[in-house]
């Protein structure tokens, strides 16, 4: 049938969109409310026929986005130019993660060495389209007189901002899992690199013929290169336990249900969560982004607690920011879960 195969065209184009389209072309390429943009006409060949989708994406609210697919058959004689139509509406999730502080933890933190949490909002380098907030808060915990900087800590060591501490004595697990429309349960399903728990070095950006190779796995992005062929990959990483990282660098968001440990010269950008402690040790650790330690553990966690290392977690709200903005998975448009799907070829409205 001709009709059904220019609907599966139709429905080819519905997909495509939301196979391919993520956060940032809703948000900066449709325009304002009641504008439309067009995507296509795409050919392609189906079965023995030559057809064609177009896709047009209308903003009807900040969030929300009718989405009508055509499909129309090319070839086929008398039967070339049949046409369906389908609407289906979009909405792309609102994630809110706090952009105001550089950690938040509901364990005890101990900071040693020349180890820094600071609230002084970072703009890495060579990075565009980030906005500097200035002087934030350092540490968010449930309880502040957990957080143990002693004096003789070392000489560039302790928590900074504007507040150093701020305490919120409400924060329970919930705070910790669940980030307006995002859910950590969610981005555990979603994780492109999955980790069995243990000891990983060597993370670095691959690329290949120009292009960010992300099949490796030990590929997590790169931070360093903004114009690097990695730089707007943001995977969602995700371990079940205990996890030890060393000598790497990466970027994207970072799910540890269980302890994480980082043992020296280990760089990442983003979004990271662990539902244990969070330990470090050795030198050249560094975080930009924000860290939120749920603390579920025996362990207490320490930044730092040999005398000579060095760790620093920077608050960063551009790392936050395009850690769920590029995040392949995360970032795709959501069909509204009823009455959201029509066929409008019968209604006579085209």
């Amino acid at each position: 049938d001709v009709g059904q195969r220019a609907f599966r065209a139709a429905e080819r184009g519905m997909q495509d969109l939301m196979g391919t389209k993520t956060r940032p072309y809703f948000e900066d390429s449709v325009g304002v409310v009641g504008a439309v943009d067009t995507l296509g006409p795409v050919t392609f060949q189906m079965g023995d026929l030559s057809a064609q989708y177009t896709v047009y994406v209308n903003r009807v609210a900040t969030r929300l986005f009718m989405v009508e697919s055509e499909g129309e058959i090319l070839s086929g004689g008398k039967y070339a130019g049949a046409k369906r139509r389908i609407a289906e509406l979009l909405r792309v999730a609102y994630t809110y993660v706090p952009k105001d502080r550089a950690m938040t933890t509901q364990d005890e933190v101990r900071i040693r060495g020349n180890s820094v949490v600071s609230g002084d909002d970072q703009v890495p380098a060579g990075w565009s389209d980030c906005t500097d907030t200035g002087t934030r808060t350092g540490v968010v915990s449930s309880d502040t007189t957990t957080i143990d900087v002693p004096p003789g800590g070392g000489p560039n060591s302790g928590v900074y901002g504007s507040p150093k501490y701020d305490e919120n004595a409400t924060l329970d697990s919930t705070a910790f899992t669940t980030y307006g429309d995002m859910h950590l349960d969610d981005l555990k399903e979603m994780a492109e690199k999955v980790y069995a728990p243990g000891t990983y070095n060597g993370m670095a950006p691959v690329s290949s013929g120009g292009t960010c190779d992300k099949s490796v796995k030990s590929n997590w992005g790169d931070p360093n290169n903004a114009s690097g062929d990695c730089h707007l990959y943001w995977p969602i990483i995700y371990t079940p336990g205990n996890m030890n990282l060393g000598s790497g660098v990466g970027q994207g968001i970072l799910v540890v249900d269980g302890d994480l440990h980082i043992s020296g010269n280990f760089e990442f950008s983003g979004l990271v969560f662990v539902y244990g402690a969070f330990t470090t040790t050795g030198t050249g650790n560094k975080i930009n982004g924000s860290v939120n330690i749920l603390g579920n553990s025996t362990n207490s966690s320490q930044i730092q607690i040999t005398g000579a290392g060095s760790t620093d977690v920077f608050l960063s709200s551009c790392a936050i920011e395009r850690a769920h903005r590029y995040s392949e998975r995360w970032a795709r448009p959501i069909p509204l879960a009823e009455r959201r799907f029509v066929d409008l070829t019968g209604l006579g409205v085209f």
